[in-house]
């Protein structure tokens, strides 16, 4: 499954093991023989499916995140201003 490989080597442990065995001068090369010696553990096509899939909505989860706590900061001042009001009303 393209999107199972695609999150296999987009993990740091990939990317280290690339620049470890990289080789050139102004430029590095990782050949071709070199991607062929990486193991990739290739699992049932439903697991596959399920790690993607929860991934899919990790990465959603983040994002929504990301989003309200961008909102809870635009609020934030005038929430605080409102419990000092209140605060200075008792």
């Amino acid at each position: 499954m393209s999107d199972y490989l695609f999150m296999y080597f987009n993990r740091p442990e990939i990317d280290r093991y690339a620049r470890f065995h990289l080789w050139g001068s102004a430029r590095e090369n990782f050949s071709f023989a070199e991607m062929c010696e990486v193991e990739i553990p290739i699992l049932e096509m439903k697991y596959q499916k399920s790690i993607v899939e929860l991934y899919e909505v990790l990465q959603t989860r983040k994002k929504i995140s990301e989003q309200l706590k961008n909102q809870i900061k635009k609020i934030c001042p005038t929430l605080i201003k409102g419990s000092l009001d209140e605060v200075e009303m008792c």
